[in-house]
């Protein structure tokens, strides 16, 4: 039992290495086969036939190779030998064409004509030669290579005109020869002639020039028309031969058709009873009836255009068209276009004058703002008059607050009773705060940092609030517009290390609001 397992895990491990090996190698052919098919797209096997062949030879030995499971370092090798000649045939078709590249254009033009399907025997012929001219450049030949390809060149040019002759005339031989196995010879040779006329026109106009589609096309058209008329005159005639009341059917056939060219014209009888130049007659009549009311009906249309194409003008819209039509289809897209724009101009319209009214309303706020804001500058300029240097100055913080700093109001040590020598300055101040009726204001109290902080704290409490409770009684202002507030000497505006800086500290300031 031990023995069988043993033997089945070496059969698996084997089956998984033979796999693998198996995969690797398809997967290698793969990519070789690629390679091969992109040396096949750029011509190798013309421009490098040899390389190219031991390419293949060395991928079927590989692809043999698999088949019969030989080892996988044999197949490398093959493999790799296969690629290097597929790599060697694309750098050599590169150096061929390089080499040969004057000469391609022939062969190219050939190919373009479809010389390969249509002339093959002519084609094949060019290109034994042009390989022979590719061999001897691929076995480092190039002078060779030259000569030989030089000697393709007339081949592939024959090869082309031919090409192209067959493509344009090939359905009029093909209708010509119909014709002479109809009898066209025997019975409708004027036409057979005229077919064989046009084919010849167009074989000499190819010729001479085998890129002049449109004159030779002209031609073989109608070597193709006249060779189809003589096959049909001549089983016509072929079956009048045969019998003889095929003469009366065949006069009816003809009137039939005639028939039916009358009754487009809205003649509902022919008169075939006075033979087929009545008939004709009253057609040709019909006709240039139609023709008559045609002119009138075009005189119309003409007119319709002329105005047409001024309202176009008017409406900067010019067209080179003619047909009504086209030109009703232009002014609608004119007028559609006009509208457009028109709307387009009102909701601009429209933006605008509610852009102005904007603008209006924003200059009319700017000029009440600058108004407001000449009538406060005025009244800086009356403030800063009423005080002199030595009492204080007016300041501005950095919320646009005014401050008033009385530096002149200077209180006794420790003290905070307002004096007789106080009620100068402060009704300058009184005049000041007169100016400002609506506004809100803090009286504010500071000292230096000489003694105890608190009571410091306490004092410019007292001294603000003895200054609020004098100007409140003054103005008679209430109470929700002023307050007090003392800081002591937490905010100072000069050192405290000299006497002068301690005197800037010392100091009442009454903040206006903005």
């Amino acid at each position: 039992m031990r023995r069988f397992t043993i033997i089945t895990v070496v059969l698996i491990g084997a089956f998984f290495i033979i796999s693998g090996a198996s995969g690797q190698s398809s997967d290698q052919l793969k990519t070789l086969q690629t390679l091969l098919d992109s040396a096949k797209i750029v011509e190798a096997p013309v421009f490098a036939p040899k390389t190219y062949q031991e390419a293949e030879i060395k991928l079927k030995e590989s692809q043999r190779a698999i088949e019969l499971q030989k080892k996988q370092q044999s197949i490398d090798i093959l493999v790799g030998q296969s690629r290097e000649f597929a790599e060697n045939a694309l750098k050599a078709t590169q150096v061929a064409k390089l080499s040969l590249s004057e000469y391609l254009e022939p062969r190219n033009k050939s190919i373009k004509a479809k010389a390969p399907s249509l002339v093959p025997q002519l084609y094949q012929e060019a290109e034994t030669q042009f390989m022979k001219a590719t061999e001897k450049v691929e076995s480092g030949d190039v002078k060779g290579g030259l000569k030989e390809a030089d000697k393709s060149t007339p081949l592939f040019d024959t090869a082309e005109l031919q090409a192209i002759k067959t493509d344009i005339m090939g359905a009029a031989a093909k209708l010509i020869d119909k014709a002479v196995v109809d009898e066209a010879s025997k019975y409708a040779l004027a036409t057979l002639d005229r077919a064989r006329t046009g084919y010849t026109k167009c074989d000499e106009i190819l010729t001479k020039d085998r890129y002049n589609r449109k004159e030779s096309l002209q031609y073989i058209g109608m070597a193709e028309f006249e060779a189809r008329h003589a096959s049909n005159i001549a089983q016509s005639v072929r079956s009048l031969e045969r019998n003889d009341q095929a003469w009366e059917k065949l006069m009816l056939l003809y009137e039939i058709e005639m028939q039916k060219v009358g009754s487009a014209l809205g003649i509902t009888t022919l008169p075939f009873d006075n033979g087929p130049g009545a008939a004709a007659d009253t057609m040709i009549a019909s006709v240039k009836a139609l023709e008559s009311a045609g002119g009138e009906l075009s005189q119309n249309k003409n007119e319709l255009s002329v105005r047409l194409k001024k309202t176009l003008g008017q409406l900067n819209a010019p067209s080179n068209e003619s047909e009504p039509l086209r030109l009703a289809e232009t002014l609608d897209s004119a007028v559609a276009a006009v509208t457009s724009e028109r709307d387009k101009l009102a909701s601009d319209l429209d933006a605008r004058n509610e852009k102005l009214a904007q603008l209006e309303l924003t200059h009319e706020q700017v000029s009440t703002e600058l108004g407001a804001r000449q009538a406060e500058e005025e009244k800086v300029k009356k403030v800063r008059n009423i005080l002199n240097p030595t009492e204080g100055t007016i300041l501005f913080n950095e919320t646009s607050d005014m401050v008033i700093r009385l530096s002149g109001l200077s209180f006794a040590s420790g003290s905070s009773d307002i004096t007789n020598e106080h009620v100068p300055l402060l009704e300058k101040v009184e005049q000041i705060l007169a100016m400002f009726p609506d506004r809100k204001m803090l009286v504010e109290g500071h000292t230096d940092d000489l003694g105890d902080k608190t009571t410091n704290m306490r004092l410019s409490e007292k001294r603000a609030y003895a200054v609020m409770q004098y100007i409140r009684e003054r103005l008679s202002i209430p109470a929700d517009r002023i307050s007090a507030m003392g800081y002591g000497p937490d905010k100072p505006i000069g050192t405290n290390t000299t006497d002068e800086g301690r005197a800037k500290n010392r100091r009442i300031d009454i903040v206006i609001f903005h």
